[in-house]
């Protein structure tokens, strides 16, 4: 059972994470410091040990050339450069990420947004930046720190020198014209570049000498670091990936309030994001983890699903957005409860149900969703699908919405409700044959007034279908039109689960799991961008991931009362 409660989320959080990986960066010099007390030990990167606790996003890249190839896109026109935005802001600040960064990292590269303001005493607002370098040894670190300061130095930029808490930072003014319409809200230009060399092989740079005093003051404290921060822990421990090309960490009870510029009156839902990802088969496969808010408690659901449902096979090959899972109802009521946390979701959500129904007279929520204790798929057929859907005179696009009949009485009270629904709508239930099989259409006998040809009015009657549906086997196929349960009756080998871009997209999942979303992006795009606001913003900060983005799929396969774990899979083109 897919949790969309969870996609909601997840959606744009994780996708954040993906391509803001390694955020700003500026260099670094010193000598090595005195010594410094250890942490305990902790999961994830040893660059975490810099980070504050108090840390609204950190991204880091683990291992050695792989994750790099992946998310650095070696060559023009290889896998999608996820480094976009961080690009962006380095390019504003004058440093080439490839030449002046890229060649001295060793096995691991971290980017921290520390905070949204780092000094709120100074007009206008800066966001802190850090970057955390883990070089192959001490003397590369040097060569790093010489190498691209002297770069600094050769642009005419003016160095400034200080050595503070046995360490040596060097600093430098720098410009970025240009650049503030290219990155998003939360994002601001960077100013200053000030670097210092850390336990030998670690190179700090940060936009505020704050940012960097804070970074040391960090490592000396071992209880402020996020690496000892219990909702990091839970998040990046649970993952099943043992070696992961990559690892994200958000906060979410801070950066959905200032992303959405909404503050939360209640207690989220979920307080943390934990995504680890790595290179796949044409793609990219991120695990994540959410983490429930301490004063709530997520329901225990078990995985259950070992493979795609029967229903896929009366859903046609290009269906381009499918969600399919088991048990609705309890769904449903878990959704309801999570959304408690997230206002102006729950109202979207919560709108878009009541909107649907009221135009076809079907209370979702109350009279559908609470009887589906069974498997179930649903699947959304725009009309550039096939000409027979856009010969249509419905602007809206179509559905299938197919779900397993049990003998149990809540699927039998359904099967009720519809006979129920359609005698209280003035309905009547027309047989015919489609496809070979028997199917119902739920009609209305409509009059429209016609001119004759001698200028009078003629009264005259059509019949109205205002929806179809057909029970195969011990499934029952629902459809907004005979025209789109036509294209699935009709299938046949060409049916979705028959499909082998479909199968490779969801290949990658662990079993048992709780269903799936699948999303074809080219066909799904520009439904998408007419009802999602925040898309574009979204495609202006990543565009060559959404480029060449072809399809997108996520599966649920565990809950505990702390964590929601799901992943996810970014499927490119060639």
């Amino acid at each position: 059972m897919v949790k969309l409660r969870s996609i909601l989320l997840q959606i744009c959080a994780s996708i954040l994470a993906l391509f803001l990986w390694g955020g700003v960066v500026w260099a670094v010099e010193t000598d090595p410091p005195g010594v410094i007390p250890q942490p305990e030990p902790a999961v994830g990167p040893t660059s975490a040990r810099f980070v504050p606790g108090t840390t609204p996003l950190m991204i880091s890249l683990l291992g050695n050339s792989t994750p790099l190839k992946v998310l650095g896109n070696e060559t023009e026109g290889s896998a999608p450069q996820l480094t976009d935005l961080p690009t962006q802001l380095l390019a504003g600040a004058g440093i080439n990420y490839r030449e002046d960064i890229r060649p001295w990292v060793s096995d691991e590269l971290t980017f921290a947004l520390t905070a949204f303001d780092q000094d709120p005493g100074q007009s206008g607002t800066q966001p802190g930046y850090l970057l955390v370098v883990k070089t192959r040894s001490s003397k590369d670190a040097d060569a790093f720190l010489e190498s691209f300061w002297q770069r600094q130095v050769a642009a005419g930029r003016i160095l400034r020198f200080e050595r503070s808490a046995g360490v040596d930072i060097i600093a430098a003014e720098v410009s970025s014209a240009n650049t503030a319409a290219l990155l998003p809200p939360i994002f601001k230009p960077i100013e200053d570049l000030i670097t210092a060399k850390v336990e030998e092989r670690f190179v700090l740079v940060a936009n505020q000498n704050l940012v960097l005093q804070q970074a040391i003051a960090t490592l000396k404290n071992p209880t402020q670091q996020l690496a000892q921060q219990p909702n990091y822990q839970k998040a990046i421990a649970t993952f099943t990936a043992k070696q992961p090309e990559g690892i994200a960490y958000l906060n979410l009870a801070t950066l959905i309030p200032e992303i959405t510029g909404k503050p939360t009156v209640t207690a989220p839902t979920y307080a943390s994001l934990g995504v680890a990802f790595g290179e796949s088969r044409q793609g990219l496969l991120a695990e994540t983890a959410l983490v429930a808010h301490p004063e709530r408690q997520l329901p225990s659901v078990a995985a259950n699903q070992l493979e795609p449902p029967p229903s896929l096979s009366y859903f046609p090959g290009n269906s381009p957005l499918v969600v399919s899972g088991a048990h609705l109802g309890k769904l449903w009521v878990q959704i309801s409860q999570d959304l408690q946390g997230y206002p102006g979701i729950q109202s979207w959500v919560n709108q878009a149900l009541d909107t649907w129904g009221k135009t076809r007279g079907v209370n979702l929520t109350n009279k559908i969703f609470p009887w589906v204790d069974g498997g179930y798929a649903w699947a959304l057929l725009p009309h550039s699908l096939s000409p027979v859907l856009s010969a249509q005179s419905d602007p809206d696009p179509d559905w299938l919405f197919a779900y397993e009949q049990t003998q149990s009485d809540p699927s039998k009270q359904l099967a009720k409700y519809l006979n129920e629904l359609a005698s209280q709508q003035d309905l009547g239930t027309s047989p015919f044959e489609l496809a070979g099989h028997k199917v119902f259409a739920w009609t209305r006998l409509v009059s429209e007034k016609m001119d004759s040809s001698q200028g009078r009015e003629n009264l005259t009657f059509k019949t109205k279908v205002t929806g179809a549906y057909a029970d195969l086997d011990n499934q029952k196929v629902l459809a907004s039109s005979p025209e789109a349960l036509g294209l699935g009756l009709e299938a046949g080998n060409g049916a979705l689960i028959n499909q082998r871009q479909f199968q490779e997209a969801i290949a990658p999942f662990d079993q048992p799991n709780q269903g799936f979303l699948y999303l074809d992006w080219p066909i799904m795009k520009p439904l998408l961008e007419q009802n999602l606001p925040f898309l574009p913003q979204l495609k202006k900060s990543a565009p060559s991931l959404f480029n060449k983005l072809h399809t997108l799929s996520v599966s649920s396969y565990g809950e505990t009362p702390d964590v929601q774990h799901s992943q996810w899979y970014f499927r490119f083109s060639g």
